[in-house]
């Protein structure tokens, strides 16, 4: 599914927070957490930035959202804070090139927290181009399989 970078044992607890984090949460972290809280009947995720938020979501991913029922037309880019780190029993880094930009909140992770990469690369929009729209589904759809895994391994 991914690297576990910790404690891939611990027991979980009933009420877990998730937390997807990504470069600009523009799109993979938004996504997985929006599969996530379509899918888990116990738990909640949330998502951040590791690097810079950038506002409003791109039409891209609202509407290949909407092919799998999901939502996120009222959804925004926000950076990732120390309040979310700390509460996080999982975190989700959506791609190894991240690390170093994760690496430098640590401190502020709780003592067993597990973390995850997962390695999706993002999807450069440059423009608002249609030709890119098939990447963001097959994108979406792949993320909506590793969050299931996820689900089907911790609850």
């Amino acid at each position: 599914m991914g690297t576990v970078l910790r404690n891939k044992t611990q027991n979980i607890r009933f009420h877990m927070k998730i937390l997807f984090l990504c470069k600009a949460n523009m799109f993979r972290s938004q996504m997985a957490q929006a599969w996530y809280n379509h899918l888990s009947n116990k738990n909640k995720a949330k998502s951040g930035a590791l690097i810079c938020h950038e506002g409003e979501l791109s039409w891209l991913v609202t509407d290949s959202s909407r092919e799998f029922g999901l939502d996120l037309s009222k959804q925004y880019s926000k950076d990732v804070n120390k309040k979310m780190l700390k509460e996080a029993d999982i975190i989700i880094i959506m791609n190894k090139t991240l690390m170093p930009n994760f690496d430098i909140h640590r401190k502020s992770l709780k003592k067993n927290v597990i973390i995850e990469v997962w390695n999706i690369e993002d999807i450069i929009v440059k423009d608002s181009n249609k030709k890119i729209y098939p990447e963001f589904v097959k994108t979406c759809k792949f993320i909506g399989k590793k969050v299931k895994s996820l689900i089907s391994k911790y609850g």
